[in-house]
């Protein structure tokens, strides 16, 4: 008995010593660590106000993380709070050599290696006065964020994929900012009426500068061994007990003692429909869905204790103004209104009506449950006389089945196979806690938990979660039972079965797969087939396109055009007899030949020979050719077919076109460019060519001129990447990144005090931009917001934006204008001619296009003569002249001499770097 009881005492001795510190499992490892807990090391704790976050018997995360590493890890080290603005430059000067709690960041990868995930962040923006309903309620709005840059990143790729722009500031407190839009991972804090969630930040780790990285394996195996568990259990504990105060100092001091002497609320439960609000659950009896997940809340996080008193009677609201129970959940109307008051809305549910098209009646009466919310609504629409009451749901579907009542409008639209009945949604009504009008007080708390500590849409997809686990538990529960019955029927029809789809496919592939119904030729499924197979062949893959065709379908009828196809068809047929020839979808055709490209092009164009039907009525078509070689797939090579073909409907200069090398190469560096911008623009970037005053020779400004560095193909030249964003339309995304990044670098200039008197940045804004209706907005947002005055802008236009219908173009002009914005017209006769729409322009200055300075070249006097009378003409009409592309002095004399206002050019400078621009400028 001694000795039983000496090694039990032993036992419980050597857990309790033991487990206050990580033990590793090899000796190995053993003496690694004892190595490590020899350095010692500083680490940084996030002055985070969650993280520094206690209450009496429960510790801040902080702390947990020091107890982590300190007592348990046994390390050497001493902790420095610092705040997430401050971080990076004590990383960067060497000061911490780790953070305790950060979300895993690339951008600190420089100086970080991270342990596993402890646990997981959601990204919230948040407000208590300004509304939110969706993310496009952030549009154009100022966003107050915590110094972390991963939280500014996971925000700004939302809002990208969205098409949205905001103005992300971010600040060290943002207590501060409450009343206005802020971004937080723990929104209870500041006690918001308003939010949404934004997304999702990656896991929070403890991280570790590179020198120390081997420390992490042991921190990984420690949190695997149970210590993830205790910093989970404490962010609970943190988050139930914020929650709970959150409420609790909500309450008034009549609500408090009120609270004190609560008995278990009695719930009673819908019981005869089943939706997401409530259901009986057919695993373990008990009620679950969004009512039922409440008051768990409200017992699990604010000690409000409550009892089901549902049961298989239907209960109404009689039984409530009895008390027999305290609430139950009803929609709120008119009538109830008199005799009870309502909680805040906890659910929309949806009414919908359901009926049988070929019922046995077709009378417009419509039944609902006696007392339910349907009821209400049917009175609402419709008279009396027209409505039938029920009992219950079985007695009202058997009454529609029988042709008794016409409609029927209920909210549970799962009990109806959509196969049989009509299922129509009606109208959307809300769900409340109901309750008699003498327990106003108990209303008012639960309406203070639902503000201050149960998020209803999160319990909403927690309850839909929920439900769709346990209908997969019954699905799989019901399959095993039928498997048992099926397995036995399967056995005798199987080999009858087998039969039966062996010849069904068969025939199948013979009659209808393998030919086109209307031209006999190969159809999509063959052609995807000997794609698939014949990928040795060697030749020429080639796709043909019909024009005109659709009008011709369209105005003469199908059948018309089907006479064209076969007429086609035929002639191609006839034309390859040892190729390949696939009609793939209306008027397209595919071939593939073992003939040369030539051959192929000569054999098309006689097609007037032996399609008559093609030339009465002008049917022409295109036609894209590609060498396919051993070293590509048959796919690839009708790809760059169906490129080269596309090709030629823009080029309209010949019905065919050859996918050469050159052609493939740059449709493939065109896919690559495409694909890198539509994920991400941040690679473009300005740079500036400055501008010069003729008379003084100082620098008046610069154009910030569009560049693109991209980490994967590297420096992209706009004449490559401009063309692409305008094809695809997203070059306002490139027009405001570079208005922004001009705006900004104003902003700099400004607050460092250089002078600019007389000084503007100029950006061009693209025709494609200009349509835009949110043009006007993003430029004065950007100028408000950054608080740059518009003098110090100028935003150049090409001559081709006038296809643009003009009463809306010069209205635009005229809203920039007064912003104090100068318009200048570039690239001067480069294109359209526009010379005689100059007065009518709301235009300040005129740039002449660099080809005039190089007509000198070609022909010194006529050139000269021209551009003599194009500056008399423009300084007659008052705007400012600057002449592009100046390369020699010769030409810069001969600007002198005409007094031309300004230059830019490489005779002055090329385009250069905003530090190397900044470095000019604060010479002036």
């Amino acid at each position: 008995m001694i000795y039983r009881l000496f090694t039990l005492v032993f036992f419980v001795l050597f857990n309790f010593t033991f487990s206050e510190v990580y033990i590793p499992e090899t000796l190995k490892e053993k003496e690694e660590l004892n190595k490590l807990q020899k350095e010692k090391i500083t680490i940084a704790l996030l002055n985070e106000p969650f993280y520094n976050l206690s209450y009496p018997n429960i510790e801040s995360l902080n702390d947990t993380a020091k107890k982590f590493l300190k007592d348990f890890m046994q390390l050497d080290v001493t902790f420095k709070l610092v705040s997430y603005k401050e971080l990076e430059n004590e990383l960067e000067s060497g000061t911490v050599d780790g953070v305790a709690l950060i979300p895993k960041n690339h951008f600190l990868d420089e100086y970080l290696d991270f342990s596993d995930s402890i646990f997981s962040e959601q990204l919230y923006i948040v407000s208590q006065n300004i509304p939110l309903n969706s993310l496009d309620d952030l549009n154009n709005k100022i966003i107050y964020t915590p110094y972390m840059r991963s939280y500014l990143n996971i925000l700004e790729a939302i809002l990208n994929n969205n098409d949205l722009q905001s103005y992300p500031i971010p600040v060290e407190n943002l207590n501060k900012y409450k009343n206005r839009l802020i971004l937080t991972t723990n929104p209870v804090l500041y006690k918001p009426n308003y939010g949404i969630k934004v997304g999702n930040s990656s896991g929070v780790t403890i991280s570790l500068v590179h020198k120390y990285k081997d420390m992490l394996p042991f921190i990984n195996s420690a949190l695997k061994s149970g210590y993830r568990n205790i910093f989970l259990k404490e962010l609970n504990s943190l988050s139930k007990a914020l929650s709970y105060n959150n409420f609790y100092t909500s309450l008034t001091l009549e609500e408090k003692k009120f609270l004190e002497s609560l008995p278990p609320i009695k719930v009673s439960y819908e019981n005869r429909t089943d939706s997401l609000v409530s259901y009986k659950s057919e695993i373990d009896g008990t009620y679950k869905g969004i009512a039922p997940n409440i008051f768990k809340v409200l017992k699990d996080n604010l000690n409000i204790d409550f009892i089901d008193v549902t049961d298989n009677e239907y209960k109404t609201t009689e039984n409530l103004k009895n008390k027999e129970f305290d609430t139950m959940v009803l929609s709120k109307t008119r009538k109830r209104s008199e005799d009870f008051i309502f909680s805040k809305k906890i659910y929309e549910i949806g009414t919908y009506v359901i009926n049988l098209d070929n019922g046995p009646s077709s009378s417009g009466t419509i039944g609902v449950l006696k007392d339910n919310v349907e009821e209400h609504i049917a009175k609402r629409y419709d008279v009396n006389s027209n409505i039938i009451i029920f009992n219950d749901s079985k007695s009202m579907i058997r009454a529609l089945n029988n042709g008794e009542v016409g409609n029927l409008l209920v909210t549970n639209k799962e009990d109806f196979d959509s196969n049989k009945y009509n299922i129509i949604p009606f109208e959307s009504i809300p769900v409340n806690l109901m309750f008699n009008k003498d327990n106003k007080l108990l209303r008012d708390i639960i309406n203070k938990a639902f503000h201050n500590s149960i998020d209803l849409k999160n319990l909403a997809q927690l309850s839909e979660l929920e439900r769709e686990i346990e209908n997969k538990k019954i699905y799989i529960r019901d399959q095993e039972v039928r498997q048992i019955l099926i397995l036995f029927s399967i056995f005798f029809v199987f080999i009858i079965l087998a039969i039966s789809t062996y010849l069904y496919k068969e025939r199948l592939n013979k009659k209808t797969l393998l030919k086109d119904s209307l031209t006999n030729l190969p159809n999509r499924f063959i052609f995807d087939k000997f794609c698939s197979e014949q990928n040795s062949l060697i030749g020429s893959t080639f796709v043909i396109d019909l024009n005109n065709f659709k009008n011709i379908n369209d105005s003469l009828g199908h059948e018309f055009g089907d006479v064209i196809l076969k007429e086609f068809a035929n002639f191609l047929k006839n034309s390859f007899i040892d190729s390949y020839i696939f009609r793939i979808s209306g008027d397209e055709f595919y071939g593939f030949s073992f003939e040369s490209s030539e051959t192929i092009i000569d054999k098309l164009k006689r097609y007037k020979e032996f399609c008559p039907t093609l030339l009465k009525y002008n049917i022409t078509f295109n036609l894209g050719i590609s060498h396919k070689t051993s070293t590509i797939s048959l796919s690839t090579s009708f790809k760059y077919s169906d490129l080269a073909m596309l090709a030629t409907k823009k080029d309209k200069n010949s019905f065919f076109k050859i996918a050469d090398d050159k052609f493939i190469e740059k449709m493939d560096r065109e896919t690559s460019i495409l694909f890198l911008l539509k994920d991400d623009i941040r690679g473009i970037y300005p740079m500036f060519q400055p501008k010069y005053c003729i008379k003084t020779k100082k620098i008046i400004g610069a154009e910030a001129l569009a560049r693109y560095n991209s980490p994967k193909l590297g420096p992209i030249p706009p004449f490559e990447f401009i063309p692409i964003a305008e094809k695809y339309n997203f070059i306002h995304k490139v027009d405001y990144k570079i208005a922004k990044e001009s705006i900004v670098f104003l902003k700099e200039l400004i607050d460092s005090g250089a002078n600019l008197d007389n000084f503007r940045i100029s950006f061009n804004i693209s025709m494609k931009t200009f349509k835009r209706n949110d043009l006007i907005m993003i430029i004065s947002g950007l100028l408000k917001f950054f608080k740059v005055p518009g003098k110090y802008i100028e935003i150049e236009i090409t001559e081709s934006i006038f296809v643009l219908d003009m009463k809306d173009l010069i209205t635009k002009l005229k809203a920039l204008k007064s912003l104090g914005i100068q318009i200048s017209l570039d690239d001067f006769t480069a294109g359209h001619s526009t010379a005689g729409l100059l007065p009518l322009l709301p235009i300040d200055i005129v740039k002449f296009d660099k080809s005039l300075l190089d007509s000198l070249e070609i022909n010194k006097t006529k050139g000269m003569i021209v551009y003599k009378n194009l500056t008399s003409l423009i300084k007659d009409l008052n705007f400012k002249i600057v002449s592009e592309g100046v390369e020699t002095k010769e030409q810069m004399e001969f600007l002198e001499f005409l007094k031309v206002d300004y230059a830019q050019g490489y005779y002055f400078s090329k385009p250069i770097l905003k530090e190397t621009f900044t470095t000019e400028v604060n010479k002036l």
